[in-house]
């Protein structure tokens, strides 16, 4: 049954006919009963399907620098769905061993803005620790040493990240995180990326490296 909220000219919540009413971020929305198909999927909307899944659950899982670095771009939207939007496109690549689609490591971004990426960046490895570099630059209006970097280290067996927010500012030229004991021998993906000292400007995400963890 469907409830009139506001007269019988506003708007309506749960069903009434084929039509159903709620409300999604603010707005009232209305949309037609769903109906399953019994048709069976086409081999590109099961391909579909499974790209959606592969990049939603990864985005999910690195939220926590989503939610900052995508928030600019969040327009009536979750920063995780304007992140997706943004990558899809070069998000995937087919591993020619398995024949199925895999997360494009190299090509993810989980922030965006104008501060400016880190110079050379680096990662180096020792034994339970991983050691990000890069190098000095001169200041301008989106580049300050006060900048803070943020990282993040993905394991993509695992599905599990560490990330470390604003952990250090941009004249450090370095800073060294400690990886889990279980993540040695493991790949590891690593990306780091630059915030302004107050946190209302974000950079472009720069991936670092593909490495072995020790």
């Amino acid at each position: 049954m469907g409830i009139l909220q506001s007269g019988p000219l506003g708007p309506f919540r749960k069903k009434t006919g084929p039509l159903v009413g709620r409300k999604h971020r603010g707005l009232n929305v209305i949309t037609s009963l769903h109906h399953t198909s019994k048709k069976k999927p086409t081999v590109k909307q099961t391909e579909a399907q499974y790209k959606f899944g592969l990049l939603n659950n990864f985005l999910k899982i690195i939220k926590i620098q989503v939610n900052p670095g995508f928030a600019f771009y969040a327009k009536g939207q979750s920063a995780v769905n304007a992140a997706f939007t943004y990558n899809f496109d070069h998000a995937f690549v087919l591993d020619e061993a398995t024949g199925e689609y895999q997360i494009n490591y190299p090509k993810m971004v989980y922030s965006r803005g104008r501060v400016v990426t880190p110079e050379a960046p680096e990662v180096s490895v020792a034994t339970g620790q991983l050691t990000f570099s890069w190098q000095p630059q001169n200041q301008s209006a989106y580049c300050q040493y006060t900048d803070m970097a943020s990282f993040l280290v993905y394991n993509p067996v695992r599905k599990t990240r560490i990330s470390l927010t604003r952990a250090v500012n941009r004249y450090a030229l370095g800073f060294t995180m400690e990886m889990p004991s279980q993540y040695a021998g493991e790949v590891v993906h690593c990306y780091m990326s630059f915030s302004s000292a107050d946190g209302k400007l974000q950079g472009n995400s720069v991936y670092v490296a593909e490495l072995r963890v020790l």
